[in-house]
């Protein structure tokens, strides 16, 4: 995304807590002639994310904030604790909210922006061993929809819910052949997603050709069974 933005002309700021993934960022922005600013952030610290949040605000125009930042778990319910539980929600619904609400009660002053958050297929069609997992990005969903009337007409807020994808975060169950054989027998176009393949939803989200649509959770999963 961060990529793909940068091409359209966009000044990219990235975030996260891995110095290197960050860094890799930068550098594949930097090939195609982008230009982008790195910042180390932790979305579950409040403080910080405010912090951040008016740091950049004070530098110049944010017409745009993606709340990418997430994490996964992968385990069978009656196996899942309450901890595992708040680590998730903690990271994919009150981190998400503390990013949206510190950009978008600034955006919310000046009178436009656009907000689009990361949410996942599988929190709207559920899946068998991802509870924790399904249950935040189901209530990411049911937030983005809240704050796309709360904070209509002003701002904008949507939601992109990928697929199995060819990232990070999946490479430890797509290198299980019978698992990767599985999502491809239930994806009618027959793979999984490749990362580069976000970048475009994630422009046309960003730009003029999203401008009559919020509160909408969009599916980039190759048209995999909802049911």
């Amino acid at each position: 995304m961060a990529v793909a933005l940068a091409k359209e002309g966009a000044t990219v700021i990235v975030t996260g807590r891995d110095p290197s993934a960050l860094a890799r960022t930068q550098t594949e922005v930097a090939a195609i002639g982008g230009t982008s600013e790195l910042y180390a952030l932790d979305i579950n610290n409040a403080e910080e994310v405010e912090a951040f949040a008016e740091k950049v605000w004070t530098k110049g125009p944010v017409d745009t904030v993606f709340a990418n930042a997430g994490i996964s778990l992968t385990k069978p319910a009656v196996e899942t604790t309450d901890a595992d539980m708040r680590r998730i929600i903690d990271a994919n619904v009150i981190g998400s909210f503390t990013t949206l609400r510190a950009f978008g009660t600034r955006m919310l002053a000046r009178g436009s922006g656009k907000l689009i958050a990361t949410s996942s297929d599988i929190g709207i069609r559920g899946s068998a061993g991802w509870v924790a997992y399904a249950a935040s990005k189901g209530a990411l969903n049911a937030m983005v929809k809240t704050l796309a009337w709360e904070w209509a007409p002003k701002l904008t807020v949507n939601a992109i819910a990928p697929g199995a994808f060819a990232t990070d975060i999946n490479a430890h169950l797509l290198e299980q052949p019978a698992i990767l054989q599985a999502i491809s027998d239930e994806t009618p176009l027959g793979r999984v997603g490749r990362a580069e393949e976000i970048g475009p939803l994630a422009v046309f989200m960003a730009g003029a050709g999203s401008d009559f649509m919020t509160g909408e959770i969009i599916s980039l999963d190759g048209g995999i069974k909802k049911s």
